[in-house]
């Protein structure tokens, strides 16, 4: 009788897990398909309207939610198209931008749906401007660049892209590639209010391996516009490559000036400091397209991870230097001729900019008053204006990522060792074997009338350093 009992109940057990399998099959899901081929709709000023196009199969009637506020949509299941029309100027309380929801039903009640990013705002096309770099000045805007090149026009087999890591989580969304053209939006704040910060864009192949990446600054900095010029010719960018600003006037302009930090020969960049004064060596917060934190990678530079084949395949890795690479990130195969003279494909600056020569610093000095009266003033100045005595500009004290750890440093040599030094590559060797030269300079914080400043110092090539881009 047990058996029996428990036979029926195995059985009970059997027929509704099928049941229920069945209740969950596929043929239980919607029959149509809707979405929106480029799900980006800018508008180019308040009360303008623009249209998109969507692909409806097999759906027979359509709503939209989510809308923004103040802004007025239509769909046309006829001719496949939405109609966005932005809020007027004069409406405060509308928003000027966001995501919308396009719902379809099916034959069966079924619902599908597609999200819509609207905006008032702009598309900007940057295929003339091909580079590693890429600044974008406008938030709320669509822009798009060639995905199949490398900054000097040199092909490479992209099938997808992807985002390496964002400053700021969310900054950069509705990121796609189609047919070979890359495309992103870069989002405001909430008040609708520009973000300065820098993401990373990755180019994969169809083995899914990385062929190249692309630095995207996102800044109002217009360098063509703001710039300086030195007695030799020389015209400087007024902020280091990355930066968000280029002052100390206050803690918050010390912490937006310090910019993005190079290994020498390197395209890719690497994200400052978490805090102004670099406290803990704690890297600045890195999110992915999801808006999930991501971290670099930091890997000693051996016989396999020594190449720049390896740098570009992993662009979030640190390489550091060893012994038996003479500190190169490079671990045999050394190349003097990475950066140069003449900008290279692995220039890391944006279109008509390049690292500066070896001896671009050769006349310049301290243009700040630096007496031993003034040490203590110094300490939070975290920088020097510089000058050749036809221009002067501010120069972080950003510290590097020494070439052993990769971690962020920035103390001076002082026996108790404070803050701050400068360090700054070139595209010049350094009359070391395997060095780089640079600019540095630093407070001493015990007297600093006996602070430091060397136009051309040498480097091992494997620290990460600032970049001051000039014009080629």
């Amino acid at each position: 009788m047990k058996k029996l009992v428990c036979r029926f109940l195995c059985l009970g057990i059997v027929l509704a897990v099928s049941m229920n399998l069945v209740g969950c099959s596929d043929d239980d899901g919607p029959v149509g398909t809707l979405y929106f081929p480029r799900d980006v709709c800018m508008v180019d000023k308040p009360g303008g309207t623009a249209s998109v196009e969507f692909t409806a199969v097999n759906i027979v009637k359509l709503n939209i939610t989510d809308t923004p506020e103040g802004w007025t949509v239509t769909a046309d299941l006829q001719t496949s198209r939405m109609t966005v029309t932005a809020p007027a100027s004069d409406d405060s309380d509308a928003e000027t931008g966001g995501v919308l929801t396009l719902v379809g039903y099916d034959t069966d009640g079924k619902t599908v749906s597609a999200d819509l990013r609207v905006g008032i705002g702009r598309t900007v096309d940057l295929t003339g401007r091909t580079a590693n770099c890429y600044i974008a000045n406008y938030a709320n805007a669509y822009y798009t660049f060639d995905g199949t090149v490398k900054g000097n026009g040199e092909k490479i087999p992209t099938a997808r892209v992807e985002l390496m890591w964002g400053s700021t989580s969310h900054m950069i969304e509705n990121l796609t590639l189609d047919d070979g053209r890359v495309s992103f939006f870069v989002t405001a704040d909430k008040k609708g209010e520009f973000i300065e910060g820098n993401a990373l864009i990755a180019a994969f192949d169809a083995q899914d391996k990385v062929v190249w990446s692309w630095h995207v600054w996102v800044t109002q900095y217009d360098p063509s516009a703001e710039s300086v010029t030195s007695a030799a010719g020389d015209v400087f960018m007024t902020r280091n490559l990355g930066a968000g600003a280029g002052g100390n006037a206050t803690v918050d302009d010390i912490y937006l000036s310090y910019g993005l930090y190079y290994q020498w020969g390197r395209p890719t960049p690497m994200i400052g400091p978490a805090y102004y004064n670099c406290a803990f060596a704690e890297d600045h917060k890195m999110y992915n397209i999801n808006g999930r934190l991501t971290y670099l990678d930091y890997v000693e530079s051996t016989p396999e991870t020594g190449t720049m084949e390896y740098a570009i395949a992993y662009p979030m890795s640190f390489i550091l230097g060893v012994e038996e690479s003479g500190y190169d990130w490079l671990y045999s195969d050394h190349d003097n001729e990475l950066w140069g003279a003449v900008k290279t494909v692995y220039d890391p600056c944006p279109k008509g900019w390049k690292v500066p020569d070896k001896d671009v610093y050769a006349d310049f000095m301290i243009g700040d008053d630096h007496d031993q009266e003034q040490t203590e003033a110094l300490r939070e100045a975290y920088g020097w204006n510089l000058t050749d005595g036809t221009m002067t500009s501010f120069f972080l004290g950003g510290g590097r990522r020494p070439y052993l750890t990769g971690l962020i440093q920035n103390v001076n040599s002082n026996a108790d060792a404070q803050p701050w030094i400068g360090c700054y590559w070139t595209s010049g060797l350094g009359t070391d074997e395997l060095s780089a030269s640079g600019l540095y300079f630093s407070l001493d914080t015990d007297d600093a009338a006996s602070s430091e400043f060397v136009p051309a110092r040498n480097y091992q090539r494997a620290n990460g350093l600032q970049v001051r881009c000039v014009r080629e």
